[in-house]
């Protein structure tokens, strides 16, 4: 088969060699012939994609931002007790310029998207938004406190995951972002599950619901969706200021350990046993090979661009610099120093996967 390696090769730009500056043009023609056979599904081509970034970064320390957290607004409906994003800077990018920077992540090779805030399904644009970030090839996901979902079905359409808060029982859940939020939460997810879009709960540990975890994870099996932990931080979300719902260490920890045996026990819980074993330690420092500025990379409404939320977020509330276009951005961006801070369980679990930890890895492909 050696004479069909020889032939030309024209390379579209959603093709996932297209940006194989590296290999050889001959091994390039055989990884084309042979990847065109077996990466037929968009979410296997994303996956042949995030292997070849890995190699890049891990080997070549090439600086690829393959996922981005946009919060493309810090309004919000709630005003949950741990979140700081209703007294931040208010300034979005309007609709054009949200599409035009698509755009331009897609060419620096982002593939995986995450849409959140505040509450990204208050912007009016957003099934716009969603739309064209399908259009181009994002693997695109949404994180909402669920009020609306039941209102916004057409735009969920257009969305790969969404990923919903939920903090526990009604009444932890509730006494931490305003009366009627769990039952918005439970329409939204009994919505998504009824029009088919994929849903997965994410719950934040503070001191009003260490112990509705059970509660929780009963909840995600019943509807057979997974689910992750992590803790509220000892400042507040999007802010600099106490957080002062963050919980006791000890009750923390003792959580932590609760949900460890119940994923043993075969609950579909969302965080790996690696990542599980990070978020015990907070808030001890505990350092991780960090992707942030490598893999990833978080956009804020107004357009500025940081590396990690968590750590550089004052950085955005003091004005950042928001000149030049975001490949610009990105090659000027600073990256965390010294950093061993890390509690946000999404980006843990990024940072285990591009650490090569086997566990974390196969957790990845359990859940995507």
């Amino acid at each position: 088969m050696s004479e069909i390696y020889d032939q030309p090769v024209v390379l579209s730009r959603n093709h996932p060699v297209y940006s194989l500056h590296f290999l050889s043009h001959a091994f390039a023609r055989r990884l084309v012939f042979e990847s065109n056979l077996l990466l037929e599904g968009g979410f296997m081509r994303h996956v042949f994609e995030t292997a070849l970034a890995l190699l890049k970064i891990r080997v070549f320390h090439k600086r690829i931002p393959l996922f981005v957290s946009w919060n493309i607004t810090f309004r919000c409906n709630l005003h949950c007790l741990y979140c700081g994003s209703c007294d931040a800077p208010q300034a979005e990018l309007d609709t054009q310029e949200v599409l035009d920077g698509l755009e331009i992540l897609w060419g620096l090779g982002t593939r995986w998207i995450t849409f959140g805030g505040g509450e990204p399904l208050l912007r009016k644009d957003l099934g716009d938004i969603v739309r064209r970030s399908k259009e181009i090839g994002f693997r695109t996901y949404l994180s909402t406190n669920g009020w609306r979902v039941a209102d916004k079905t057409e735009e969920l359409k257009h969305v790969d995951h969404v990923n919903l808060s939920l903090d526990g029982t009604r009444e932890a859940h509730d006494r931490v972002r305003g009366a009627g939020a769990y039952d918005k939460a439970m329409e939204a997810l009994k919505t998504c599950k009824a029009i088919g879009v994929p849903v997965s709960l994410q719950f934040v540990l503070n001191r009003y619901n260490l112990d509705a975890v059970d509660h929780a994870v009963a909840t995600a099996s019943e509807y057979n969706v997974p689910i992750m932990f992590q803790p509220a931080t000892k400042w507040l979300s999007t802010s600099l200021k106490e957080n002062p719902i963050a919980p006791d260490t000890q009750s923390y920890r003792k959580a932590v350990a609760r949900i460890a045996d119940l994923k043993r026990q075969g609950a579909p819980v969302r965080n790996s046993h690696a990542g599980l074993r990070h978020l015990a330690c907070w808030p001890e420092p505990r350092s991780l090979f960090c992707v942030a500025g490598r893999a990833m990379a978080i956009l804020e409404p107004d357009g500025s661009m940081l590396a990690c939320h968590q750590c550089q977020v004052g950085q955005f509330l003091e004005g950042a610099d928001k000149t030049g276009d975001m490949a610009e951005k990105f090659r000027e961006l600073r990256l965390p120093k010294q950093c061993a801070q890390c509690w946000c369980a999404p980006v843990v679990e990024l940072c285990l996967f591009f650490s090569l930890h086997p566990e974390a890895m196969c957790n990845a492909f359990k859940y995507g």
